[in-house]
């Protein structure tokens, strides 16, 4: 019997998971709504911002191709890296120092610490770091203190100080949600933590559109262009510590901390989808990558609390990438501890080795 084919494919191989230049350009397109919510809050400033760090991110990638005589298509790693960057950023940020040390801190990582995909140390996080550190002037302060997280009346405070803006659909929204949803699980949401979730106004793009970034992370896992461990073992993490543990250390109080209020005002959500699974900062395995997770879960309660510092995420990311090599390290010794020892086990190894 002759079968007959129709279409013959000229990419015979399947990939196990997808190239960088398809995760790149798919986190571009994730993240465009975002950049067109800038547009129409007219944020004109933080695009401003976000595009002068695509340009230096792009120029310092083709300075390194041609140093290294690498000529390589237009890379969009480059653009994903810089538009990261410009999300962190504030918008008051002088344009000119920024252009420059955006463009000379890559140069850096990318010949101190190995390239952007041999790289233990994110280049998103290092960047923004060397941004804080010679401009801390321009990052935001924190938005509330002890005596309101301890009070649990921090969303109030924010919006009576209107350092959060309260939307139109905010009131009745949530007095639907609570009627015909959560009262059946015997739960509320206090007015104020759905235009929390939607935009806060902050002069870093990242910590805005909590949704969006939401809803992006869905996007990225159902076309699979996201493995779900680091993900969601830093957020679970993250969240049962804020829950458990926030008001232990003011008011020695267990279960009473606010896991949206952290989750949606310093950049978490954000490091969660599109920084913690950087190209070659993470371990191999599956067990590596969840407890890589849960690690930064700890070390965001830690530094981050309840999210309220402006640089506190990209502290996150560059702590828990030292000790990804050591889990890497570990992972490799495991890997040829049970391949010595199947090898030990096959029939005739023994012999094999006798001769």
């Amino acid at each position: 019997m002759i079968k007959k084919y129709n279409y013959v494919s000229v990419s015979p191989f399947s990939y196990l998971t997808p190239s960088v230049t398809n995760m790149s350009v798919t986190i571009l397109a994730v993240l465009s709504p975002q950049v067109l919510m800038l547009f129409l809050t007219k944020s004109f400033s933080s695009l401003i911002v976000i595009v002068l760090c695509i340009v230096s991110s792009v120029c310092a990638e083709l300075l390194c191709n041609i140093l290294r005589r690498k000529f390589t298509l237009f890379d969009f790693t480059a653009v994903v890296q810089g538009l990261c960057i410009g999300f962190f950023t504030p918008s008051t940020y002088p344009l000119l120092p920024l252009c420059i040390l955006v463009f000379l801190s890559l140069i850096i990582i990318k010949y101190v610490f190995g390239g952007s995909s041999h790289s233990w140390a994110n280049p998103i996080a290092y960047s923004v770091i060397i941004l804080y550190f010679l401009g801390t002037s321009f990052f935001p302060s924190m938005p509330f203190d002890k005596d309101m997280i301890e009070t649990g009346s921090s969303i109030q405070v924010l919006l009576q100080n209107n350092q959060l803006p309260l939307f139109t659909f905010d009131q009745k929204l949530s007095a639907w949600l609570n009627t015909y949803i959560f009262s059946h699980i015997g739960a509320e949401i206090p007015q104020g933590y759905l235009s929390l979730m939607w935009d806060t106004r902050s002069v870093i793009p990242a910590f805005r559109f909590g949704f969006l970034t939401l809803f992006g992370s869905l996007f990225l896992f159902s076309f699979r262009m996201l493995r779900h461990s680091i993900p969601f073992s830093f957020v679970i993490t993250y969240g049962l510590l804020i829950r458990l543990f926030l008001l232990t250390p003011i008011n020695g109080s267990i279960g009473q901390g606010d896991i949206l209020l952290a989750l949606f005002s310093g950049g978490s959500l954000f490091i969660a989808f599109f920084l913690l699974d950087w190209y070659g900062t993470t371990p191999l395995s599956k067990i590596g990558k969840i407890f890589y997770g849960i690690v930064s879960g700890i070390v965001a309660f830690l530094i981050l609390g309840c999210g309220s510092t402006s640089i506190g995420a990209m502290f996150t990311v560059l702590s828990v990438n030292i000790i990804s090599p050591c889990i890497q390290i570990i992972e490799e010794k495991i890997y040829e501890y049970f391949i010595v020892k199947n090898t030990e086990n096959k029939p005739g190894a023994q012999d094999a080795a006798a001769r």
